[in-house]
């Protein structure tokens, strides 16, 4: 189950928001986003997914009681699996149900929630769709014991005590269906409570029922099954994961008082004694897996409390990967978890300047969004400070802050990626940039790498052999070229996006679509050549007139020093002129768009696919979705990051080296 689209005509002070479409999410897990500053309104889109997974009579009952005046319809959506379980429970319930439900999810895989909504689809077979949630609700979780989801909200907190040992007795309720399923939505500390409970008691039920196996088998002599597994096995394998060198520990109790870890060092403390930091990430992954959700809606507020940057973005990881198929709503205002999450799974919640009512600003929204992150955090806030500072200067450099965070999350901590956006064709670096990478500030370390885009070898040459050897030029065109990977591109669209192809049909699309785009090539690369004739040209006169005043003692104009200035001046630009005259002669001219072009139809003809290199790898995805029907291909584009992070064979090796020696400290020139 996932939700599809949410209408909120009002909800406490949202109004007239709108959020979605949302698909089906990947073989993964999808995250949701929603960021912003407080007040924006993202706890309350939270709250009201919670209300909409109840009940009918539930969420009736909670919302005339808190909010009657408020109204907003939520599309629910069931998966293709779901769907067939449906139907197949459907079929086996003997007229159980209507006909009008029993025909429904044959043609339909979303039905509505809603309140208070009359210009929704709900309001017109209001209990048609009340029937299908509860016979969703039953076949999912009764039938399948498959959870609908779990809300933890922003007020968690882990108090200090002990384990109650008269609890030992309530272990069958503990672990029921019904029960676990009623602490999906309850308050955080009902549900840490049940959480601490639920571990402290598994070893020793574990150890309990493992003595009864080896009674029966071996004094008793009676037949038994398999021996019994450790319940507690999941969550240890998990600590573990997360933090090197912990496990779950035994203090030799015959009755636990607590939940106990050790830690690297060795030393056995009480669960209580980890950092808050550690207690969050482990209590809130762990609910993935005493819930075991999968196709889930999952609802977290602000999941980075407490958290290091890195932890925060180990969270996030492990979120998407600890079960299958989950929607994982998150609130948050944490630059690491929004920047985990990527820019097609972020929405801005903000309130307008003008009219102070909630806006949803979507995170493709580039310009706008990063407005956002800059008022909320500042821009050493939303950046971030590292051993290693890197400006990317280039028309896309957010896309390469993006591709190099995700593809190399191990050194989050001591390189942090700067988009500088300065280069828009220009050719020089801009001056700021280049004063500071002259410079150590501190313990830190400055470096700017930027796009090839269609400088020549000589320009190149100038840039990578500055002597502060911290200047770097991609190999390619710009960071968007190495995505163009046939495997990759495949697999992403086969797997995500559900369109089948092979590496060999997306070879042989994008090259239809390299030789379709080949006039603008040749036209972008003659201007971009042409901006480097004439934008470098040096019209400096040295020391002319140094220490000299132009003004007499009489104050009139010193006549021969004025002579002097327009002289040099005038021949300083009669050279220049003469120079470009020639370069841009129309015989020079031929002959340079002979050889661009040239450069251009063997980049196309080449067996070696150089035009991989030279042509935009941002122009060609973007074609390549269009035509492929794939959608926005910044959501595209994403995917093919996200594919590559967990694919280390794809990552070029010219991006690893490059990390390495910045990650060191090293001279980017040798």
């Amino acid at each position: 189950m996932y939700i599809q689209e949410i209408h909120i005509k009002s909800f406490r002070h949202l109004q007239e928001v709108h959020l979605g479409p949302f698909f089906l999410p990947s073989n993964g897990s999808d995250l949701v986003v929603l960021a912003g500053p407080n007040g924006g309104g993202k706890s309350s889109i939270l709250e009201l997914i919670g209300y909409a997974l109840s009940n009918s009579w539930s969420l009736a009952w909670s919302l005339r009681r808190s909010f009657p005046t408020n109204a907003f319809e939520v599309a629910l959506a069931v998966t293709p699996e779901e769907q067939k379980l449906i139907r197949d429970y459907i079929a086996s319930s003997h007229d159980q149900y209507p006909q009008e439900v029993r025909d429904y999810f044959d043609n339909n895989s979303t039905y509505y929630r809603s309140y208070n909504y009359a210009e929704g689809k709900y309001q017109a077979k209001a209990s048609l769709y009340n029937l299908i949630h509860n016979l969703v609700s039953q076949v999912l979780r009764n039938q399948y014991s498959r959870a609908l989801g779990f809300f933890l909200k922003s007020d968690r907190y882990y108090p200090p005590e002990g384990f109650d040992r008269k609890r030992l007795f309530t272990y069958e309720q503990i672990i029921n269906r019904d029960y676990i399923w009623g602490m999906a939505f309850n308050t955080s500390d009902v549900q840490y409570k049940d959480m601490f409970e639920f571990l402290v008691q598994q070893r020793y039920h574990y150890y309990r029922h493992l003595g009864e196996y080896h009674h029966k088998r071996d004094v008793a002599k009676v037949a038994v099954g398999n021996v019994p597994e450790d319940p507690l096995r999941p969550y240890d394998e998990l600590l573990q994961k997360l933090f090197v060198g912990y496990k779950f520990a035994d203090a030799n109790e015959e009755i636990p008082s607590n939940l106990y870890i050790q830690i690297s060092s060795g030393e056995i403390i009480p669960f209580q004694d980890l950092s808050s930091g550690e207690k969050e990430v482990f209590f809130i992954l762990s609910f993935f897996l005493r819930h075991d959700v999968s196709n889930a809606v999952i609802v977290i507020d602000e999941p980075e409390l407490h958290l290091h940057p890195e932890l925060a973005r180990l969270l996030v990881r492990t979120m998407q990967s600890i079960k299958p198929g989950n929607q994982v709503w998150l609130a948050t205002h944490n630059t690491e978890i929004i920047d985990e999450a990527g820019r097609d799974r972020v929405m801005y919640v903000v309130r307008d300047q003008t009219t102070f009512k909630p806006r949803v600003i979507k995170g493709t929204d580039e310009a706008e969004a990063l407005r956002i992150l800059k008022d909320m955090f500042g821009f050493s806030g939303y950046i971030g400070i590292a051993k290693r500072m890197v400006f990317l200067e280039g028309e896309n450099s957010s896309s390469e802050r993006k591709v190099f965070s995700n593809i190399f999350p191990n050194y989050g901590s001591t390189i942090k990626f700067i988009p500088a956006n300065s280069c828009e064709n220009q050719t020089r670096i801009n001056a700021a940039i280049m004063a500071i990478l002259e410079a150590d500030l501190g313990w830190t370390q400055f470096y700017l790498l930027r796009d090839r885009d269609y400088l020549t070898p000589e320009f190149i040459n100038k840039y990578n052999e500055h002597t502060s050897g911290r200047v770097y030029v991609f190999k390619r065109h710009e960071i968007e070229n190495y995505l163009l990977v046939d495997e990759l591109i495949a697999k992403v669209q086969t797997e995500i996006f559900g369109k089948a192809t092979n590496p060999e049909q997306v070879k042989s699309r994008l090259r239809s679509i390299v030789r379709r785009i080949s006039g603008e090539v040749l036209r972008d690369m003659l201007s971009f050549r042409l901006n480097l004739t004439y934008r470098p040209e040096d019209f400096s006169l040295g020391k002319l007139l140094e220490g000299q005043s132009i003004i007499d003692a009489t104050n009139a104009y010193d006549a021969d020093r004025i002579k002097t200035l327009k002289t040099n001046v005038t021949t300083k630009v009669t050279q220049i002129n003469s120079a470009l005259s020639a370069i841009t002669s129309p015989t020079s001219l031929e002959s340079l768009i002979s050889k661009y072009q040239e450069e251009v139809g063997s980049a196309i003809k080449d067996e070696d696919d150089k035009w991989r290199v030279l042509f935009p790898g941002k122009r060609l995805l973007e074609e390549y979705s269009r035509e492929e029907g794939l959608g926005d291909p910044s959501v595209f584009q994403n995917s093919l990051i996200k594919e590559m992070s967990t694919s280390a064979n794809l990552v070029p090796e010219e991006l690893r080296e490059l990390v390495r020696k910045i990650a060191k400290g090293e001279s980017l020139s040798k």
